[in-house]
């Protein structure tokens, strides 16, 4: 299955609804829903799903950075926060915002596990942003910067998987799915991210990959592209498929760094094949499209 993603951010329905018109003309029938902002009505925009005739194969719920990396409130990519109240409270903002969508029949829901807490965790981040900016001028890392301080990341493990397990008994047709973190602070490494589908063996709980996120991670010595797929290949239940352009992710695919063509091998035929740009107007969109198709993905 193909699909593309459209976004709810502080552009509105309008922007929305342009984009699900500029891909139903070039042939998507499917969309992956990916929603940045938890306070958002969503009842006008389920009614506008059906009034178009959208089929939601996913919902992925994310928070831009500046918010995930802030733990004093809860936020989507904040059920593994250290403290179970913002823990709680997080897995109650993704349960009600689950619940607005499922009059829109989505099949899958996309989650990040949040950010490693740490004291220096946003002067770190913001030094790693600065350097990727520069990397075109061969910018040398920072010496120690990917080092991350003492942490509890098993503490946060523990809340994550409990917020987890919640949200699989209150959603049961709705299959979640863990995706590669998009900063090397992030909480789920594959080992981590291993612990949490131990500890949920029996529920229904899935892998969604991310090529640009599993690429800017191999580009920071971090993990290799081809480890994600290799340890949870057989949860895959979908991809996210963008390109990375120095330190900007969400390019259309064939744009970038990636070499889209080695991973086609690797999905199955029923892993769902999402095309995700920064474009509404369609033309990248239709670029991205015809490479994926070029290469035997689409």
């Amino acid at each position: 299955m193909k699909a593309v993603t459209i976004k709810l951010d502080e552009k509105g329905l309008e922007t929305l609804l342009k984009r699900i018109r500029a891909a139903q003309e070039l042939g998507f029938e499917n969309f992956d829903f990916t929603i940045e902002n938890p306070q958002a009505p969503l009842g006008r925009f389920v009614k506008a799903f059906t009034d178009h005739r959208v089929k939601l194969c996913a919902v992925r719920l994310a928070e831009p950075r500046q918010k995930a990396v802030v733990f004093r409130r809860p936020g989507y990519a904040k059920m593994g926060a250290l403290s179970r109240e913002i823990s709680d409270a997080s897995a109650r903002m993704v349960l009600e915002t689950a619940e607005q969508l499922a009059p829109a029949r989505p099949s899958h829901l996309v989650l990040t596990g949040g950010y490693v807490e740490f004291p220096t965790l946003v002067e770190r981040q913001i030094q790693l942003d600065e350097h990727l900016d520069r990397e075109e001028r061969n910018a040398p890392l920072p010496k120690d910067l990917l080092q991350t301080p003492e942490a509890k990341a098993d503490d946060q493990l523990e809340n994550l998987c409990r917020a987890l397990h919640s949200l699989n008994a209150k959603l049961p047709g709705l299959a979640i799915c863990l995706m590669p973190p998009s900063s090397p602070f992030g909480l789920l490494t594959p080992e981590r991210m291993q612990h949490v589908f131990d500890d949920l063996r029996e529920k229904n709980l899935g892998y969604w990959h991310s090529t640009s996120n599993a690429a800017l991670l191999e580009k920071l010595g971090i993990v290799k592209q081809d480890v994600w797929l290799a340890k949870f290949g057989p949860r895959l239940k979908g991809v996210y498929l963008a390109d990375n352009l120095g330190a900007h992710g969400e390019q259309a695919p064939g744009l970038g760094e990636i070499d889209f063509s080695k991973l086609a091998p690797e999905l199955a035929k029923s892993t769902i094949r999402v095309l995700v740009t920064d474009d509404a107007s369609g033309t990248k969109m239709r670029f991205g499209s015809d490479y994926l198709a070029r290469v035997g993905i689409f």
